[in-house]
């Protein structure tokens, strides 16, 4: 079975447990994931949060362990009673899924405002998501595209993409008129980053510029990402 290296992203060690964390790491990118229950089991028991937060995980996905969505709470719980917005974020999603709590998408939003307070990108992008759909929250497609700018800027690939889809599309305009530049801007930065379905978007965007412009926005996707987001705007 091989594992979403997702996980890597969400789950920073501290090094006071670099062995065990390391360990479990190392087993989890060798499939080995009964050896990583075991190693993030110790320091969970510890108290570690991102301890703790791991182990939901594998309880979540049944990875080492038989899946059970309870413990899986109950471990994440723990975590996000510690502050860790990654365990919350989990908690939301599990929620959302219709795991734990009937589905109540209410509670799903309250994690991940949670979360989003801690400027979690996942979550920003997600509550972003369900301010588009109305889900567990009034439909409200002002909301969700400020969300989605902050996630953008946080880094989170989603967000980057619908930023760009968005500008592109003009939905958020009364008459509905595209803006292809940043369009064309965040939809790079996204495909720069991973996110091969933003090609299109972008693709749509360049029919209506030059090739000059398209240059000019390339080197600004570059130094977007540069500068961590916090050079992104068209002169």
């Amino acid at each position: 079975m091989r594992v979403s290296f997702l996980l890597l992203v969400f789950l920073p060690f501290k090094i006071i447990y670099s062995e065990p964390f390391t360990a479990g790491l190392t087993a989890l990118s060798r499939e080995h994931a009964t050896t990583a229950y075991r190693a993030w089991l110790k320091v969970a028991e510890k108290g570690d949060a991102e301890g703790q937060n791991n182990v939901g995980f594998l309880y979540e996905r049944g990875l080492g362990v038989s899946q059970d969505y309870k413990q899986a709470e109950a471990w994440y719980m723990m975590a996000a009673a510690q502050g860790l917005p990654s365990a919350k974020h989990n908690l939301a999603m599990l929620t959302y899924k219709g795991h734990i709590n009937n589905k109540d998408w209410r509670k799903s939003v309250e994690w991940l405002k949670e979360a989003d307070e801690m400027d979690f990108g996942p979550s920003t992008y997600m509550l972003g998501a369900l301010y588009m759909r109305g889900e567990g929250i009034f439909k409200d497609r002002d909301e969700a595209f400020r969300l989605f700018q902050k996630a953008a800027r946080l880094g989170e690939v989603k967000g980057q993409y619908m930023v760009g889809y968005i500008h592109q599309s003009g939905m958020l305009h009364p008459d509905e008129e595209s803006d292809h530049e940043r369009g064309y801007l965040w939809s790079a930065i996204a495909l720069m980053n991973g996110f091969e379905k933003a090609r299109s978007v972008m693709i749509k965007a360049s029919l209506r510029m030059s090739d000059e412009m398209e240059a000019s926005l390339i080197k600004l996707a570059e130094e977007c990402i540069a500068s961590a987001y916090k050079k992104c705007e068209i002169s």
